[in-house]
């Protein structure tokens, strides 16, 4: 049984967990302050700690106590990107806002005591050896303990790569299509690698405004620009000695690729106003769905970055080339969501097995945990009905778009890439949703939407 440990005042939104928590199975222990929750560690090990960041503030230095509570998630009432940043580098596994719901918390939980049990299988060295850190050899990929299940061939030959990838510092690329895990990809290679006793910085390049991204990225010195009031580290530098993972990496405005590509060139980092640069060591991994060289054409990606870039590539399969991994990680997403949601466990039966394998699955891995959770959910308790799976509708999408709907409607002669991106919007916005528009152009929505904005395109 998982020992779970909290770290918060008696008035705190986190305390509310203590009792869900229990019912879930886990033993749970709650204190007032860091102090007293470490004395308690030394007589029952504690194999998780969930913090709120209102007893860190209260601290002069938090850091010499986080090396006694390596195993932690930061909760914030009044949660900034500024102290998610911090509380990660101090090695938190995960910053969340307060309130959050009980799903979100119990999905993170479960994730940092996987990840703290395969970390648990590798082989402890006793003596200190004047020689570099070994690759971490004991992440049983293809198993759930990973993260990553996989058994068909063309997984084995991708974690074969990724192994020989993994003893090296050479820069990745990751392809594939959305939902395959690529993130899970990047974090196991890191986890494989001779870094991984150092932090992983995950960043997905489409989430972060464009104004800001190079402020993040790359930090900024107080009073570089309106607003800041302080200077900033950013997460390169926060990713220091580690892995960072920069998630659509197509979607990096061409601004910010010319400082990343400092950064691979120089392996030194300047913040936004300053006027020295700092040494960082950092292995670059980076992840697209998108056709890097085709935008390289267009000039939407810088030609030298690509490059430094493309040093490595590791190519996901999509769901449906897997074979019977599909039924591997239905049987294992099953059993996971029926632990999420506190329901009995429910038998997987062939019936059930045979609809999963019709299905094309073109959200991949993605969509069928989505799938799972809705059949678990609605099913009764008696049976598992792939009815409640809920794909009629997916199907007969699929079936109605047989082809590529960007390839229905290909630009005539002399049409510009703008002209063609509005006529294929004011097309097909009446029959799809602003992310199948998107995903068909190979963009992201955020992109779709500042397209619609700059070329006046009316929404429906």
């Amino acid at each position: 049984m998982h020992h779970i440990t909290l770290i918060c005042p008696d008035h705190s939104l986190l305390k509310e967990s203590e009792k869900w928590l229990s019912k879930y199975g886990f033993q749970v222990s709650s204190h007032f302050s860091i102090e007293q929750a470490k004395k308690h560690h030394k007589r029952v090990e504690s194999h998780l700690f969930l913090i709120d960041y209102e007893v860190i503030r209260q601290l002069d230095d938090f850091t010499k106590y986080a090396e006694d509570i390596p195993h932690h998630i930061v909760l914030d009432e009044k949660a900034s990107l500024s102290v998610g940043v911090s509380a990660m580098a101090q090695g938190a596994s995960y910053y969340l806002p307060l309130p959050t719901n009980t799903e979100t918390l119990l999905k993170h939980v479960v994730n940092t005591l996987e990840q703290n049990d395969v970390a648990a299988l590798a082989p402890q060295n006793t003596e200190r050896k004047s020689v570099e850190p070994s690759v971490n050899e004991a992440l049983p990929l293809g198993t759930p303990g990973s993260g990553i299940i996989g058994q068909c061939p063309l997984m084995q030959d991708l974690f074969s790569d990724m192994r020989k990838i993994a003893r090296t510092n050479a820069t990745v690329l990751i392809r594939g299509e959305s939902g395959t895990g690529k993130e899970l990809i990047a974090k196991a290679l890191h986890h494989l690698s001779q870094r991984h006793n150092n932090p992983v910085v995950s960043v997905n390049c489409a989430a972060i405004p464009e104004n800001l991204i190079e402020s993040e990225l790359f930090g900024h010195e107080k009073g570089a620009f309106t607003g800041a009031t302080t200077t900033h580290e950013g997460l390169i530098q926060t990713a220091d000695k580690g892995t960072l993972f920069l998630d659509e990496i197509g979607e990096l405005p061409i601004e910010a690729q010319a400082r990343l590509l400092r950064v691979l060139q120089e392996g030194e980092v300047r913040k936004v106003g300053a006027t020295t640069t700092q040494k960082v060591d950092i292995r670059i991994v980076t992840a697209t769905h998108r056709d890097l060289m085709g935008m390289v054409e267009e000039g939407l990606f810088r030609e030298d970055l690509y490059y430094r870039l493309y040093v490595m590539e590791l190519l996901l399969p999509p769901l449906r080339e897997r074979g019977e991994d599909i039924s591997l990680l239905a049987k294992n997403l099953v059993e996971k969501t029926c632990l999420k949601h506190n329901i009995p466990p429910y038998h997987y039966s062939k019936a059930f097995d045979k609809a999963i394998h019709q299905h094309s699955w073109p959200g991949n891995v993605r969509e069928l945990e989505n799938a799972i959770e809705r059949a678990v959910i609605l099913s009764p308790p008696e049976k598992l009905e792939a009815a409640n799976l809920k794909l009629a509708h997916q199907e007969r999408h699929t079936k109605k778009n047989n082809s590529n709907p960007i390839e229905q409607s290909l630009p005539t002669s002399g049409t510009t890439l703008d002209d063609y991106l509005k006529h294929f919007v004011l097309t097909h916005q009446d029959e799809f949703t602003e992310t199948q528009i998107a995903h068909s152009l190979g963009i992201s929505r955020k992109s779709l939407w500042e397209r619609r904005q700059k070329l006046n395109i009316p929404k429906k």
